[in-house]
């Protein structure tokens, strides 16, 4: 029966004094609260889960503290490498974040720390630990006071630093119970999100692989059957790649990518879909663009690139690009190869061309 209803029982108020003085009312109202509190949690613990990047996972986390308390700054140091170290810094102030880095290249150096002491732990004990070296000088602008570890199979994925309360005020006990279990859910939603963003993106530029291309062309095929609309897909291939690999050696072609791949972030729209098909090759969905849309957006991507310079050593070099755009089409029965193929066929003819150009499989958009 639950307390509301027992709380209204003749028999519990005729004892309503005794159960006061006993302490038991408060122990029920702190049972209550507690319950609450770990409901909150779960919830809280539940939309951790469903997070897709580390970045997004990072946001929730700041309002969810931001709701508790205020740190007047918060570090996040994450390893996102899996095989390698790959460290990504997050600083907040008063929970927002900023445009701040810290040079940090690896963790291990608390690697064996934390392997003993997994709980969430005060600085001064990290201080006390590595007092005889500097492995800790890079985070003490921050005045740090708390220091929570992220930890998972693969050992130590980061360390979460909370410094002192915008209002001063000590940490509470309950506050820093709160962290300790926010975090291990949070230990876990990193953990999950950087193993996921390693299964769906390629290592060098970070853009998606090709598999999750084919997997998002698939649900668009899906969904342009349903709702009887058009989308376009982009194959891309970097003019003369050998040239630069062969002139200037293959980190020159390594950069080629790179600033490739940048331009390309910046040149789609929020929805696209932008993946290193492999090589010197990438692959772009657009989704609701029809044959005329494609070839446009393929247009304003190939001048982006072709204004780009690209330094290197005592050289500037110029990058062009050849597109082909295909057009799916929900009247015809048509699958992700048949499709992809059309945009290959397509992007052969603006090589054979002359390069530097779109060219649209259905030639009445170009």
């Amino acid at each position: 029966m639950r307390w509301e209803n027992l709380s209204k029982d003749p028999k519990i108020l005729s004892h309503y004094e005794l159960f006061k003085d006993s302490g038991v009312l408060d122990y029920i109202e702190e049972t209550r609260d507690m319950n609450k509190a770990l409901e909150e949690l779960l919830q809280e613990a539940k939309e951790i889960f469903r997070q897709e990047s580390v970045d997004e996972l990072i946001e929730l986390i700041i309002h969810y503290l931001a709701e508790k308390f205020i740190p007047s700054n918060m570090v996040f140091i994450l390893n996102e490498g899996i095989m390698v170290n790959k460290i990504k810094t997050i600083i907040c102030r008063n929970m927002k974040i900023t445009n701040e880095t810290i040079e940090i290249y690896s963790l291990e150096p608390f690697e064996r720390f934390f392997r003993t002491n997994q709980q969430t732990i005060r600085f001064d004990l990290l201080e006390n630990e590595f007092a005889e070296t500097n492995y800790l000088d890079p985070f003490l602008s921050y005045k740090p006071e708390i220091v929570v570890p992220v930890l998972g199979i693969s050992g130590l994925y980061g360390m979460i630093l909370f410094s002192a309360k915008v209002l001063g005020e000590d940490y509470k006990p309950q506050e820093i119970s709160y962290i300790d279990r926010l975090m291990n859910f949070t230990s876990i939603g990193i953990q999950n999100t950087i193993h996921y963003e390693h299964s769906v993106k390629d290592p060098k530029t970070g853009l998606y692989n090709h598999n999750f291309f084919i997997h998002r062309v698939n649900e668009q095929i899906a969904r342009a059957k349903r709702i009887k609309r058009h989308f376009s897909i982009l194959v891309i291939d970097i003019d003369n790649f050998k040239y630069f690999n062969d002139s200037y050696g293959h980190l020159a072609g390594d950069e080629v990518i790179l600033q490739v791949s940048k331009i390309l972030k910046k040149s789609i729209r929020e929805g696209d879909i932008l993946s290193r098909f492999g090589g010197e090759e990438f692959t772009i969905l657009l989704p609701y663009a029809d044959c005329q849309e494609g070839w446009e957006a393929s247009e304003r991507i190939r001048k982006a690139i072709e204004q780009m310079e690209t330094p290197y050593q005592e050289d500037v070099l110029k990058i062009t690009i050849s597109l082909g755009v295909a057009t799916y089409n929900f009247l015809e029965d048509e699958n992700e190869n048949s499709l992809l193929k059309k945009a290959d066929e397509a992007l052969y003819e603006s090589k054979k061309n002359g390069r530097n150009r779109t060219t649209s499989f259905n030639h009445e958009c170009s």
